[in-house]
Formats: structure tokens, sequence, C-alpha cells
């Protein structure tokens, strides 16, 4: 007995003197990830490297409980700016939308995360809720005089007006552009804002001002070893050069692009530079090369969310189908980029999907759908048109006549004060360098003791994954790929697959009613329901927050229903009586893919279209 109380006050004793010391330790951890993370945002973002930045900041997203609202805020913008150099521009919007929900934020850091998602709304081709953003940002930045930012946000303005016709708007906000950078000259080798104007100036029609630019932007690139983002320069020196009929030098340049992105891996940054191979080659009647690297571009940007160059391809891609004899693929894939034109904005590049569509029709002795689609052809041809020739009336007068507007940017590979500026750029990196080596050392022995807990930490996740609970689900990106995978096999198998979605309409009401506890006990009776209704090869899983999926592969839709129907009854036994006087809305649809059903995220999309 005497012994087993010595050994209690023993561990007793060991316990006491332990947990301080792992409480500091821990402490001291969450100290040293912080300062890492203010280092690298206001350090050169060029130079981040990625490994290094998706550990740290994951860890610091993951355990965000424990860090201030402003380092969560910076971890999401070391996020999306390697994500956006990797090319992965949806998850680079996603973490700047995650990073805004933290505000309010200091200015310049709310200022930064707007910018990445203007940047997003372009990529998707979302033109026009660019301008929400954009004058919100421009409005902070005047406030606090964060030129920058100005300079940024009335550079977006400009792009956004250009593209949408707005061509006196776009010049006004170059002009305006012009003005602030001539009082704050200090921002005159900015690249970021440089290729913005450069861009704008392409939007605007003045096609070889913005070969001129980009051609001095890619010789200060190398002029300052600023390379990480090359293939940007690239891509946009290549869209200019089609644009002026330089088709070799557009191929040439398109070339890099797609030379860089396969060496660092980068899939999406590779298909922007198949499709613009795939352009110059039609161009240049190259069809069958052309075919070829634009089924390439295509299977890159599918089920990527970036619908305006998907939309592009699809539609450059049937030109190629129709012009090297392949009719039958060329259907379908004309077909597909219609269903897509219904959610995307069909930019002046894009308008000759009316002409296809139209050409279609009229060989499916549809005349009445042929004649609405060639006049829908003509109507968008004319309004595109006309704004490319207000641009050109408006250009010499109000642009081309102040020559300082564009001297701005073509001087600067030879402009003093870029390479002083670079100077002193490279001064302070080399102190940061030497900052960084000595903390490195430091966290060493942290490092190896946070080692070892991750290890723990991966273990335990690779068991739950193996064995998870009655009470879970699979999680949205799982789920993803098990959809994914089960569309194309059924398609590949030529067996039906019935896709059964069920989402909670007002789920948000539920979470704003109920605590974390109530709603953690719903989501695991909602899972506890799905599996236990499944059948041995069915499979499920939740999308969102409040919205789930069923997979039935080898079933029809009547077969499935039943199934589905028992499942949706339990639901509203079990999971009604438990919200008291709450009522939940649940909205549900069931439907088996057809032949024509290439996409399985256009399926989905339709799918969850339920009223």
């Amino acid at each position: 007995m005497n012994i087993v109380l010595k050994l209690s006050a023993v561990l007793l004793l060991l316990m006491l003197v332990v947990a301080p010391v792992d409480a500091q330790q821990a402490r001291e951890t969450v100290r040293a990830n912080a300062d890492r993370v203010t280092e690298l945002y206001r350090a050169n973002q060029e130079n981040l490297a990625y490994d290094e930045v998706l550990q740290l900041a994951t860890e610091v997203v993951q355990y965000r409980q424990q860090y201030p609202k402003e380092i969560i805020a910076q971890a999401y913008v070391l996020l999306a700016e390697v994500a956006s150099n990797k090319g992965d521009y949806v998850r680079a919007f996603q973490f700047a939308v995650d990073g805004l929900t933290y505000k309010p934020l200091p200015p310049e850091l709310q200022l930064n995360l707007e910018m990445r998602l203007t940047s997003g709304y372009f990529v998707k081709g979302q033109y026009h809720n660019v301008f929400h953003f954009v004058e919100q940002a421009l409005e902070l930045s005047q406030q606090t005089g964060l030129v920058k930012y100005q300079l940024l946000s009335l550079g977006y303005r400009a792009m956004a007006n250009a593209l949408i016709g707005e061509a006196k708007k776009a010049a006004d906000d170059l002009l305006a552009i012009k003005a602030l950078m001539n009082e704050n000259r200090q921002y005159a080798e900015y690249i970021d804002l440089l290729e913005i104007i450069a861009i704008s100036y392409h939007y605007l029609g003045d096609y070889q001002t913005a070969v001129e630019m980009h051609e001095r932007i890619l010789k200060l690139r190398f002029a300052l070893n600023m390379m990480l983002s090359l293939e940007r320069t690239y891509y946009n020196l290549a869209s200019a050069y089609h644009k002026v009929g330089r088709l070799d030098d557009a191929y040439n340049a398109f070339w890099e692009v797609k030379q860089i992105a396969e060496r660092e891996k980068w899939p999406i940054k590779r298909a922007y530079a198949e499709l613009g191979l795939g352009q110059v080659l039609l161009a240049q009647g190259e069809f069958e090369s052309a075919y070829k690297i634009l089924v390439e571009a295509e299977n890159s940007f599918k089920g990527q969310n970036l619908n305006s160059p998907y939309l592009g391809t699809l539609i450059e891609l049937t030109k190629a189908s129709l012009a090297t004899g392949r009719d039958e693929f060329a259907e379908q894939i004309l077909s597909l980029a219609e269903q897509l034109a219904e959610v995307a904005e069909v930019t002046p590049e894009q308008v000759d999907l009316f002409l296809l569509l139209s050409q279609r029709y009229e060989r499916q002795g549809d005349i009445a759908k042929a004649l609405a689609m060639l006049n829908k052809y003509v109507t968008q041809k004319q309004q595109f048109s006309q704004s490319t020739n207000s641009r050109r009336i408006e250009l010499p007068t109000i642009l081309k006549q102040e020559a300082n507007n564009k001297d701005i940017a073509l001087d600067l590979a030879q402009s003093y004060e870029v390479h002083t500026e670079y100077a002193s750029q490279v001064d302070k990196q080399n102190k940061t360098i030497l900052m960084l080596s000595i903390v490195s050392l430091v966290l060493l022995g942290i490092a190896v003791t946070q080692w070892y807990a991750y290890r723990s930490r991966q273990q335990n996740f690779v068991y739950e994954q193996l064995e998870r609970p009655a009470y879970l689900l699979a999680s949205p990106a799982q789920t993803k790929y098990i959809y994914h995978r089960a569309f194309k096999k059924a398609r590949k198998y030529e067996y039906p697959l019935t896709v059964g979605y069920i989402v909670v309409s007002n789920w948000q009401d539920l979470t704003f009613s109920f605590n974390k506890r109530v709603i953690s006990e719903v989501n695991k009776t909602i899972a506890t329901l799905v599996n236990e209704h499944l059948g041995e090869f069915d499979q499920a899983g939740q999308i969102h927050e409040g919205e789930y999926i069923v997979l039935y592969p080898h079933q029809h839709r009547d077969e499935a229903k039943a199934k589905f129907e028992k499942l949706l009854e339990a639901l509203k036994v079990r999971f009604f009586a438990n919200l008291g006087e709450f009522s939940v809305n649940i909205r549900f649809s069931m439907e088996t893919p057809s032949i024509q059903d290439i996409d399985p995220y256009i399926f989905l999309s339709r799918l969850s279209d339920v009223s």
C-alpha cells in the first residue's frame, strides 16, 4: 500500500513539473510561428518557398484559436500567394475569401486580401463583380493614404471597364494612374501594376502599346532577376503578339509558358498555355496539331471552376474538331459549351460560340433556333465591334495625346530609380536572410519536438480515415474525389449511376438558432442516418455544410428511389424531432446522368438547382 502511495506521489510530482514546461513550450511555438508568418508576409513575396509557407500557414489556420486574427489573415495571404504562383487560382481566391472573414483588419492587410479577391473575379470571368470590391478598396486606400493600393484599385477598375466596353471610363482611370505615379515615382517599378496597365491597353484595343509594355516588363524582369512570375509576363506578351498578327512570336511565347509550367508542375498554367498554342495553330491552319493540344487543355481545365478559359477552350476545340472531321465529338463539346455559357459571361473572343450553335441547329433542321443563334451572334458582334470602334476614336484624343501616359512604363528598364530601389531591396533581403538563419537555429530544437507531435497526429489521422465511425461522412474534399471517380467509371464502363442530392435549405438559420454542440449532434444524426441507409456498394458524402450527395452505382433512378425515399423519411422523423419547434426545410433531387452529361460538375450543379 505504501509503495502505491509513493508511486502516486511521484507521478503527481512529475505531472506538476512537466505540465508547465509543455504549456511554456506551446506558447513559445505559437509566438515563433506568429513572428515567422509576419516576417514572410513583409518579405518579398516573389521568393516565398511553397513547402515552408504551406506547413507554417496550415498550422496557424488549424490552431487558429491560439493566434490573433491579424496573424491568421496574414497566413491566408501567404497561402493565396503560393497557390496563385502555382496557378491554382480557385484556391487562391478561396483563401482570400477566408482571410476577409476576420475583418476588421489593419487597412493594408484588408486591402491586400481585397485585391486578391478582385484578381480572382477576373480569372473566373466575373467582371461585373469586380466593381464593388474595387470601389471599396479605392475608398479605404484613399482614406489611409496607401498609394500602392490606390494604384492597384484604379488599374483593376480600368481593366474591368475595358472588358465591358466602357472605354471612356477605362481611359480616365489610366490617366488617374499616370497622375498618381507622377506624384509617387517610387511605384514606377511596381511590376504587378505595370502588367495591369498593359493588360488594360490590351482590352482597350491598343495592342501595339500592350506589346511594347510587355516587352519592356520582360526586359525589366530579367534586369532585376524577378523570375518567379516570368511565365505570366510571357503569357501576356504572347496574347498581345497574337492580336497584332505576330503568330510565330505568339507561338514561341506561349511555348515558353508551357515549358515553365511543365517544369514547375503547374497544370492550370500549362492549360492556359495550351489554349493559347491551340488558338495560334488554328490561325496558322495547323488543325490536327491544334486539336491535339486543345484536347490536353480541355482535360486540364475540366473541373477547375474556371468557367471563362474552359469555355474558350471548348469553343476552340469545337472548331478544331470540325476542321479535322471529328463531327460527333464536336457536337458533344459544343453542347457542353452551350451549357457552360448559361453560367459564364461570354467575352468578345468567345462570341463565335453563337455562330457555331447556329450552324449546328441548321444542320439539325431547326431553322428557328438557327436564326435565333445567328441573330444573337450578329448582335453580340456588332456590340463588341461598336465598343472597339469607340475605343479607337477615344484613344487618340484621350490617351495617345498624353505620350507620357505610357512613357512611365516604357522607359522603366533604363530608370535609375528602379536600380536604386532594387539595390535597397537586395540589401534588405540579405539582412532578412541573416536574421532568419539565426531564428531557424533557435527554432531547431522546437521543430524536432513538433515533428514528433505531427507524426503522432498523422498516424491518428490515417487510422481515423481507415476506420471512419458511423456518425461521420466523407469530407467535402473526399466527396469530390469519390463523386468524380464514380461518374467517370460509370461513363467508361457504360453502367447507370444514380445521384441523390439533399440540402438543408435553412442551414444558416439552424446554425444561428442553436449552439455548436447541437449543430454537432445534428451533423452526427444526419451522418448516422445516411450511413444506415446505404447499400453494400452505395456511397455518400458531404459537399458543404448542410449539403450531401448519395451515389447509387449500377442502379437506375427507379431502382434507387425506394432507398432514397426511406432515407428522406428517416431524416424527417429523427431529425425534426430533436430540434423542438424549429422547422427544418429539406430539399432534394435525384437523377441518373444521361450520355449527354459529359462533365460531372455541370451535372451536379444542375442537380443541386432544386426548388
